[in-house]
């Protein structure tokens, strides 16, 4: 039974992912112990800000009462779960759906949604085939079980399933049931830019929210979204705070994270939150795709968006000189304009002038483009 299983020894070895017979990665094995409590009737639930489009979640264990279910099945993706912390492992902290942030405390109470990861800095990770081991995969309070795990990186926080939160007749809650609707409003006379980079941690949230600044300070009402990854309070405020006017993320079109998911639902998800943002008619949208222009999701969003002909251009940011010319190159052979260079190749005066000799472009720090006459001096 779910509940019963017998604590493990503690182990002072770091077990890591191993590879199946086939070449797949199989589930990290952690060792460790934990005695599971009861939790009190009045035991606050955290619910992470993945969920923060889900209605009338519960608050207390108390408050869930006949609203969850414990049952060992295979959980669906966007599946929303409340379990327990067991072991703190990577993450620390959950970050809520009003974008405050809690620290993360073995017994805790946490509201979670099930879904892949893909981020080759971070956790790769799957949504699993049973409830016997779950791991809390993201601060945007996402869970899965992690099958990929960086050298230099902490094992993953493990959370020990209560029960899936289900409504009022029985059927498990989902993401997917509160995702926003498209609209009518079309992005015809509205500047999107896609901002895209060389791989992860190569700026392109940095790029993203300086733009949106510099085009609120020359007097554009700007919005932004970020269409693709894993649930992060984080962008979303950066963007918010850098002046956009209004900020979405997949989230609000039903989603934990993207990873995994096929054309069609990418598609989904861009233009819903496209039109959402087209709603309000700003002078401009800014979207951030996460990852890099080798990863799958973000080139079959790159030939949508080509195909579609939605955007004014493309913002590129990269780590080196290398990634310029690479990175520019590709980005034309799919027929995109792109606007300028940035990212974390621009975080020197001679990393600026190597990026520089590589491409014909512009190539702007942050700084420059929080700029209002550098933004208006690359078309806006």
């Amino acid at each position: 039974m779910l509940n019963q299983r017998a604590p493990l020894r503690e182990s002072t070895q770091t077990p890591r992912p191993s590879q199946g017979s086939t070449g797949a990665p199989t589930p990290i094995a952690m060792n460790h112990s934990f005695q599971p409590l009861a939790p009190h009737p009045q035991a606050r639930i955290k619910w992470g800000y993945a969920l923060a489009q889900v209605p009338d979640l519960p608050a207390t264990w108390a408050d869930a009462g006949d609203r969850t279910r414990l049952e060992n099945t295979k959980p669906r993706r966007n599946d929303l779960l409340i379990a327990q912390v067991e072991l703190i492992g990577r993450h620390t902290r959950l970050d809520f759906a009003d974008l405050s942030k809690s620290r993360l405390l073995e017994h805790d109470l946490v509201g979670l949604a099930f879904s892949p990861r893909y981020a080759t800095r971070q956790f790769e990770a799957i949504v699993p085939d049973s409830l016997d081991e779950v791991h809390f995969i993201c601060a945007g309070g996402v869970c899965g079980q992690v099958v990929g795990v960086p050298s230099d990186m902490k094992l993953p926080t493990v959370v020990r399933p209560l029960g899936y939160l289900v409504d009022q007749v029985g059927q498990r809650v989902n993401l997917r049931d509160f995702a926003l609707p498209s609209c009518s409003d079309s992005v015809n006379g509205i500047d999107v830019v896609l901002v895209v980079g060389a791989s992860m941690d190569s700026g392109k949230t940095t790029a993203a929210y300086s733009l949106v600044n510099g085009l609120s300070r020359r007097g554009l009402q700007t919005a932004a979204a970020k269409i693709t990854g894993t649930a992060s309070a984080k962008d979303v405020n950066m963007l918010r705070d850098a002046g956009a006017s209004r900020v979405l993320d997949f989230t609000n079109a039903g989603y934990a994270s993207t990873s995994g998911l096929n054309q069609n639902e990418l598609w989904s998800i861009a233009h819903t939150l496209m039109s959402q943002l087209a709603h309000d008619a700003p002078d401009a949208i800014i979207l951030e795709i996460a990852d890099g222009v080798t990863q799958r999701e973000t080139m079959m969003l790159l030939d949508m968006f080509v195909q579609k002909g939605s955007l004014k251009g493309v913002l590129y940011t990269c780590n080196d000189a290398l990634g310029v010319a690479s990175g520019v190159s590709r980005l034309r052979e799919y027929g995109l304009s792109v606007l300028a260079i940035s990212g974390t190749v621009t975080s020197s005066p001679l990393s600026i002038r190597e990026a520089e000799q590589e491409t014909d472009l512009p190539v702007l720090s942050s700084e420059a483009l929080r700029t209002p006459n550098v933004v208006q001096q690359i078309g806006f």
